[in-house]
């Protein structure tokens, strides 16, 4: 992943993913599994190129329908 503003953007909510992919540590989401299926809402061209944050990832893991009629209703 490069290091454009773009990247560093939740492709969901437009908030800082707060991504570490290029620190030595690595990145937060490294360490947390992401729902197959939230990867999938996004449009297949973004896929893999900037960090959901954690804010949306436990949103969707909290309530996936909700989650869903907010990004409609966005």
């Amino acid at each position: 992943m490069s290091e454009s503003t773009s990247d560093k953007i939740c492709p969901f909510c437009k908030q800082d993913n707060r991504c570490g992919v290029q620190m030595s540590s690595g990145c937060w989401c490294e360490a947390l599994e992401i729902p197959a299926a939230l990867i999938e809402l996004l449009p297949e061209n973004s896929r893999g190129k900037s960090c959901i944050c954690l804010a949306c990832v436990d949103s969707y893991k909290a309530d996936e329908g909700l989650f869903k009629a907010n990004l409609k209703s966005s």
